[in-house]
């Protein structure tokens, strides 16, 4: 594996989809106004998945500069197997801080040069769009702000992927804002939300150990959790986004086929299910369900004893991959 290789596989791509989903939905519904342009489609969805891994290794650098092996040592005596392989390859030493810090400036500086390309050819609006999510993601994990350990990561997180990027996206594309974009960014934001916070919630406890405050913790600080309150979060975040797709049908914002969206209620009821689960019955079992959705690498998952973490992990993933692909094939079936 090569240089670019090394570093792409350490920016976590499997969460890239948090970013390409939202980016590819945008550019359908710009695509629908007949107005896209496909040069500024390409440049522009380069320049999330850029912004994307440099935000990714930000938060490597800035976690592993703050906490160090003490963190992931006190992960481990928590219990919890799946994170530690977070910065692994600045734990082994085959990276350096430093390095670190400079492929993501590298990646965040190609992610510039697309937004000033997309620039050239939609003007000022674009401008707000790139300085916003730039000042999101750099300080996201960043001081002085340090923006995801204030418990605003989740939120965060669902803005710049749902109500920032998606508008901007569509904007990028056709140089409009259609109504029905903030619609569907809201649905997906929430989606995106609900992938981080479902995320937290089982981290909850070693979170708290190493004094991290995700919205989980700031929800339930204390040793005996909120199971309550945490799963009422866990349930708006889940069911929300069909309201507003719902809502937006119902006053014309959105075709019908946009209801097509429900057919992913099962997977959305039984990721809660899971989540209420974890939250009351923490030695119950989670059964994998072909329904669910691509769940890759599942016996190294195993014999690892992740399955209960990934499989609701997966689910919130595989919800929003469903969810996004029907809203952008209803998009041409108006």
């Amino acid at each position: 594996m090569g240089k670019f290789g090394f570093w792409f596989m350490n920016a976590r791509p499997q969460a890239l989809p948090q970013s390409v989903i939202p980016a590819v939905v945008a550019i359908c519904v710009a695509f629908t106004t007949g107005m896209g342009n496909w040069l500024c489609a390409v440049v522009a969805l380069v320049g999330v998945i850029c912004a994307h891994l440099s935000i990714d290794l930000l938060d490597d650098y800035f976690d592993y500069r703050n906490a160090g092996l003490e963190s992931r040592e006190k992960l481990a005596r928590a219990g919890m197997r799946a994170r530690i392989g977070k910065a692994q390859y600045l734990a082994d030493g085959q990276a350096t801080l430093k390095q670190t810090f400079m492929v993501a400036a590298a990646f965040g500086a190609v992610a510039l040069l697309c937004g000033a390309v997309v620039f050239y050819f939609r003007g000022l609006p674009i401008l707000w769009f790139v300085l916003a999510g730039a000042f999101l993601g750099f300080f996201y994990s960043a001081p002085p702000f340090k923006l995801c350990y204030h418990g605003l990561g989740e939120l965060l997180t669902g803005l710049m992927f749902g109500l920032l990027l998606m508008p901007g996206m569509c904007y990028a594309v056709c140089g409009e804002l259609p109504t029905d974009i903030w619609w569907i960014a809201g649905a997906i934001g929430l989606l995106v939300v609900n992938i981080l916070y479902s995320h937290s919630i089982m981290d909850r406890q070693p979170d708290i150990s190493v004094n991290k405050r995700t919205l989980a913790v700031v929800l339930s600080p204390g040793e005996t959790p909120r199971r309550g309150l945490l799963l009422s979060f866990s349930c708006l975040f889940t069911f929300l986004p069909y309201l507003l797709v719902f809502i937006a049908v119902m006053i014309g914002h959105l075709g019908p086929w946009s209801l097509l969206t429900f057919v992913t209620l099962p997977m959305a009821f039984t990721l809660v299910a899971l989540i209420r689960d974890f939250l009351y019955h923490p030695e119950k079992d989670a059964e994998r369900r072909w329904w669910m959705g691509p769940m890759s690498q599942w016996k190294e998952i195993q014999e690892a004893g992740i399955e209960w973490f990934m499989i609701r992990w997966y689910l919130a993933r595989n919800l929003i991959s469903f969810f996004a692909l029907i809203i952008a094939i209803s998009l041409f079936l108006k």
